[in-house]
């Protein structure tokens, strides 16, 4: 039995109000209903907002110590732990320490690169940092997104959604180019439709969320970053050189070179959690291209993807037109994501690689 003490936000941006975390609904969630785990919850949000930032941290350490579990596995958002509470537990507990560190693709030079020497192992889901924490000597481990099996499945046809179907759609915040796309389809005539924070339709609850997976018959899935806009752009031009850390607004002008290399970074595609969550509800995936996305699965067998927005209503028209080849791509990439893709596999391949199992 593997003992995880899991450290990170509970609710998204540490926001009550704004429901769970994706960290706590997909890791935490799978951690503790794994076989041979034994997971606790440290939510460190939580513990700031009772205690204070300087505090929580020292309640982290007691914890260690009184608990002392085989792995502490921390999702660090911002600087909600310091450095000095990681470097102790690595070096004078016997836990090891890990933590999975989320857009690497522009948060590795002005984030990742000074918080990974601090843990026993870090991983990434960028195909390109991972020669750059080597070069370091940080020893990291590389992993990608995946599906929560226990929450992530395909869908029953209920009373409320019997019969129903959806023909193109996106789940998700309405911002970068993920309107003009939406736009451009309708304007070919194509029935699609987005769901979420700034769409005409407004946001959809979860349930009805894994719904629009299950029974849509097209799922688009975006992999540019919100600064892949004229906008966008310009917003990441004022982050060289003034950000908020802990509430309070810095400039930074000494740091250029890293902050140009975060800006750098946000042009480049990346692979989402939808890539692995739409297949994994037994949904039809067209996805923008991304960072080494056909390392998991095979275009035009397990999931579609597009090059653009000519690329992109090309491939609705024909996969509306051509239903069997749709539900053949559905049913290869449903099967692909249970045998590799669900965060089981991603946590049992970083414990083996930690010594663990």
């Amino acid at each position: 039995m593997i003992r995880v003490l899991f450290c990170a936000l509970k609710y998204e941006y540490g926001k009550p109000q704004d429901g769970y975390s994706f960290e706590y609904q997909n890791f935490y969630e799978v951690l503790k209903n794994m076989e041979g785990v034994e997971a606790s919850l440290f939510a460190i949000d939580e513990h700031i907002r009772e205690v204070g930032r300087e505090e929580s941290n020292a309640v982290l350490i007691r914890t260690v110590e009184e608990v002392k579990p085989d792995l502490l596995f921390c999702f660090l958002f911002a600087e909600e732990l310091k450095k000095e509470t990681i470097d102790y537990i690595t070096r004078k507990t016997k836990t090891k320490t890990f933590n999975w560190f989320a857009d690497d693709h522009w948060r590795f030079s002005v984030f990742s690169k000074s918080w990974a020497p601090l843990f026993t192992r870090v991983s990434t889901t960028d195909s390109q940092a991972v020669k750059k924490y080597k070069a370091l000597g940080i020893d990291v481990i590389k992993t990608q997104w995946a599906a929560n099996p226990f929450i992530y499945k395909p869908q029953l046809q209920s009373t409320e959604n019997k019969n129903k179907h959806f023909d193109i759609t996106f789940v998700g915040k309405n911002y970068g180019n993920r309107g003009a796309y939406i736009d451009f389809l309708k304007a070919q005539g194509l029935p699609a439709e987005g769901y979420g924070g700034r769409w005409p339709s407004g946001r959809v609850d979860h349930k009805k969320m894994l719904g629009i997976f299950t029974f849509s018959k097209i799922n688009l899935n975006f992999t540019e970053s919100p600064y892949m806009t004229a906008g966008g752009r310009l917003k990441l031009l004022t982050k060289l050189f003034v950000k908020k850390e802990l509430g309070a607004v810095k400039f930074n002008v000494h740091k250029i070179v890293p902050n140009m290399q975060m800006a750098i970074g946000t042009q480049r595609r990346q692979i989402k959690g939808r890539t692995f969550e739409v297949p994994a509800c037994g949904g039809f995936l067209l996805t923008g291209d991304a960072d080494n996305i056909q390392d998991y699965y095979i275009e035009g067998k397990e999931i579609a993807i597009f090059k653009d927005k000519n690329d992109l209503a090309k491939k609705c028209k024909y996969y509306l037109e051509h239903e069997h080849e749709r539900l053949a791509i559905v049913k290869a990439g449903y099967e692909r994501t249970l045998r590799e893709h669900t965060y089981i596999h991603r946590f049992n391949e970083i414990f083996r690689a930690m010594g663990l199992i």
